[in-house]
């Protein structure tokens, strides 16, 4: 068919590469029309998107703390008992809001990078218990690092993504 099998995740997923220079479209639709193959996607990529804070009153790192109503919630649950997978940028797993939350860690890129601000600020949403309320603070979590940086900011590729939904998967 003129691909090759770059890598393959849970032995139905591949990540192919054309090596023949024929266009995509055309790739795509011959895959397709293979009865082995199930679906066919492109390796879409993926900013994360970086929000403005709103202008509010008070601590502003709290202010998930009203909306989601955290402390009604607490009184029925924590997270206790709960893996929580956060497929992200990366996080500082040494974060103190963090202490004892973080069960396992992987990078789906294969990177050496260090901790990133948006996956360490969104894993605080859900475990914070220290000096901040999370949402889930008695929940595990297994931080993934499917964002790495580039030149628009973090960024990432459906296979990638996928890579790190795989590893949520096989640990529970």
């Amino acid at each position: 068919l003129g691909v090759e099998r770059v890598t393959e995740l849970i032995r139905t997923i591949g990540l192919f590469r054309i090596v023949d220079r024929r266009p995509v479209d055309t790739v795509r639709r011959e895959l397709a029309a293979d009865g082995s193959v199930r679906s066919v996607q492109l390796n879409f990529r993926y900013f994360l998107q970086q929000q403005k804070k709103p202008a509010i009153e008070g601590d502003s790192a709290q202010y998930a703390v009203a909306q989601l109503r955290l402390p009604q919630a607490h009184a029925l649950v924590r997270g206790m008992n709960v893996t929580i997978a956060v497929i992200d940028s990366g996080v500082d797993v040494k974060h103190p809001e963090l202490a004892n939350s973080v069960a396992d860690s992987f990078d789906a890129l294969g990177s050496k990078q260090g901790p990133h601000t948006h996956g360490t600020g969104i894993a605080g949403a859900i475990v914070a218990h220290a000096k901040l309320m999370g949402s889930a603070p008695e929940a595990r979590l297994i931080a993934i690092r499917a964002f790495g940086a580039g030149s628009k900011g973090a960024e990432s590729t459906s296979y990638v993504i996928l890579r790190g939904l795989d590893y949520a998967a096989e640990h529970g």
